[in-house]
């Protein structure tokens, strides 16, 4: 196949595993090489460069989910995909709470093999594509300050199509939370400065969701506790994802508390009422109409008056009573600008 492509590193302690996943794996290109125990394995990072390694769960009397931390502590380049013969949902989750990539079941085909080395090739080249974004707003930030204002609205609709490139069924959703969340504040005649900080809060609000595995992302099954958990996890991640960058810091609030509920039943600090901030629970309402109306993979979208009855329905539960209110007369007020087929709103 000419050129190497990655080179991955298997570690299991059974030598027939090692030799034969490395040779099918060289039939198709790749340099392979074997650890047998997490000793060995953490010997040969230090002295060769890989990209991959394959993790097993038992290694004797080690683990494979504290080997990969340790490993990446090594070399924070890698990326690790995690197999076992006894597998089950919650040893997933751990290991890609612990770093892994991806995670296989034994026995697995060559077929499965090589899925899973071009999921973690894409994954990567997403994290490197989030990286690369972070590293040129920090430089521009600091060579470039008064060019911000010029590329601001390109680089957050870049984060947010980055985002929605993990589930193709929320294409847009970002595009039309920011539009719902505008016609609030028009509703209540929000300040300017305020109204373009909710406008690209609201495109930024689901970002965290760069930081959660697809496999979670685009499950089409109900999810377990353990899944749940990660889900929830998306508004911290979010915030820590743009706190380094101090043009974004008025954002914050509303990524961090956009799931929190009106009577303190949300995540992730369970605040109520006015303690969640305003655009926040602006965010919320937006978020859920769009959630409610969109067409999913696994579900079509309600209707328009639908959501309404919903958003009612939950008003002083989930979602500020004044606000919805006020949604409800923004309806009747810019009945027309709910269709987002036109050009009646533009970001």
């Amino acid at each position: 196949m000419g050129e190497f492509q990655e080179k991955i590193l298997l570690v299991d302690d059974e030598r027939n595993i090692r030799e034969i996943y490395a040779s099918l794996l060289a039939d198709q290109g790749y340099f392979t090489a074997g650890a047998a125990s997490a000793s060995e394995a953490l010997a040969r990072i230090g002295e060769e460069r890989f990209d991959i390694v394959f993790v097993d769960h038992f290694l004797g009397s080690d683990r494979g989910l504290d080997l990969i931390p340790a490993m990446a502590a090594r070399d924070p380049r890698l990326s690790f995909v995690m197999f076992t013969a006894n597998g089950n949902t919650d040893l997933a989750v751990e290991a890609l709470k612990r770093g892994a990539s991806d995670y296989i079941t034994k026995p697995f085909t060559v077929a499965e093999l090589l899925k899973s080395i071009d999921y973690v090739k894409r994954k990567r080249a997403l994290d490197e594509e989030r990286r690369s974004l972070e590293d040129t707003l920090r430089r521009t930030v600091e060579q470039k300050t008064e060019e911000l204002s010029t590329i601001h609205l390109s680089v957050l609709s870049t984060l947010a199509q980055t985002v929605e490139k993990k589930d193709q069924g929320t294409y847009g959703h970002s595009r039309r939370v920011a539009h719902y969340a505008m016609l609030i504040a028009a509703a209540i005649d929000l300040p300017e400065s305020e109204r373009n900080t909710l406008r690209d809060a609201a495109m930024l609000h689901d970002i965290g969701k760069i930081g959660i595995t697809d496999l979670v992302i685009g499950k089409k099954g109900p999810l377990t506790s353990a899944e749940r958990d990660l889900i929830r996890s998306h508004p911290q991640k979010g915030f820590e994802i743009l706190r380094p960058i101090k043009q974004f810091e008025r954002f914050l609030p509303v990524v961090l508390h956009h799931h929190e509920h009106y009577d303190g039943s949300g995540y992730p600090y369970g605040l109520a009422g006015e303690n969640i901030p305003l655009l926040a629970r602006i965010v919320t309402i937006a978020d859920a109409y769009d959630a409610m109306v969109s067409n999913r993979p696994y579900r079509s979208g309600g209707s328009h008056e639908r959501a309404l009855e919903e958003l009612t329905a939950y008003a002083g539960k989930q979602f500020d009573p004044r606000i919805v209110e006020v949604f409800t007369v923004a309806d009747s007020r810019y009945r027309h600008m709910f269709n987002l087929s036109g050009s009646a709103f533009q970001l």
